[in-house]
């Protein structure tokens, strides 16, 4: 039996893109929750073809090319409103990756495998390999998403737990999340949960989110009598909580093109 040809999501978007405006990114996800094919236009991401498993990319080109107006109108619409702007290419395969919370940082070489999905190895002390669909965006960015997360989570529960010890203000348990809208939370119970990419931010910001969600084992509001809480482990915080609300600048640009679950 012949072996079936792995599928190429990039090719199949770089396929995609040639009939439609040279600025729109083009991107294709399989998802094996899809019901159908789906195309969405994303503010700042571009075009997202989102496909059931074992879709051919004939059938990805059709429905496209079925779709062009409604594209090129809603394209120029979002651009005219300021809803793309040019990324560089280097932005979505980096040479590095850096936790800038606590001073980690690994060189990145790549090797382009004709498979699905990438995965990222040691090669040394501070060298890692990313193998795989190195061309595919949303693939890169899932596996150097995961390996942060991991490597965010081994830092983060000593530094929360130091932080505790620092305030006196303990915790029921710890959760390292991918959070879509927020940098922590804090349950009732008084157990944890962070967003991994907090170690992408300067150390005064994944702190004060630390000592932010500790507050709440004893205020759990967001009143001014917790704001007093805060401020007496750190002072003026109210202004480097203003710098927090503008952090994402921080997050590394290949994260946009990761998956939404492992998206801030």
């Amino acid at each position: 039996m012949r072996r079936q040809r792995p599928f190429d999501a990039a090719e199949t978007a770089r396929l995609m893109g040639l009939g439609l405006p040279p600025a729109l990114p083009v991107s294709v996800r399989v998802s094996a929750r899809a019901r159908g094919i789906v195309l969405r236009m994303l503010p700042g991401r571009g075009l997202e073809v989102v496909s059931p498993p074992g879709v051919a990319p004939a059938f990805l080109l059709q429905a496209v090319e079925a779709r062009r107006e409604w594209i090129s109108r809603t394209f120029s619409r979002l651009a005219a409103e300021g809803g793309f702007s040019p990324r560089p290419a280097a932005a979505t395969r980096p040479g590095r990756l850096v936790l800038t919370a606590f001073s980690r940082q690994w060189r990145l070489d790549y090797l382009a495998k004709d498979r699905q999905g990438c995965a990222v190895t040691s090669r040394g002390p501070g060298e890692l390999v990313v193998s795989g669909a190195v061309g595919d965006p949303a693939a890169l960015a899932a596996a150097l998403g995961a390996f942060c997360r991991d490597r965010a989570g081994e830092l983060l529960r000593p530094a929360l737990k130091q932080v505790s010890c620092e305030t006196g203000l303990s915790y029921a348990g710890l959760t390292i999340r991918a959070q879509r809208t927020r940098w922590g939370s804090c349950t009732a119970r008084g157990r944890v949960s962070l967003n991994y990419t907090i170690a992408f931010l300067p150390w005064e910001l994944c702190r004060l989110v630390m000592v932010h969600e500790l507050c709440h084992t004893v205020e759990l509001n967001h009143s001014p009598r917790f704001w007093d809480v805060v401020e007496r482990f750190v002072p003026g915080c109210r202004e480097l909580d203003a710098r927090l609300n503008t952090a994402r600048h921080y997050l590394p640009l290949w994260l946009e093109a990761a998956p939404t679950a492992a998206r801030p």
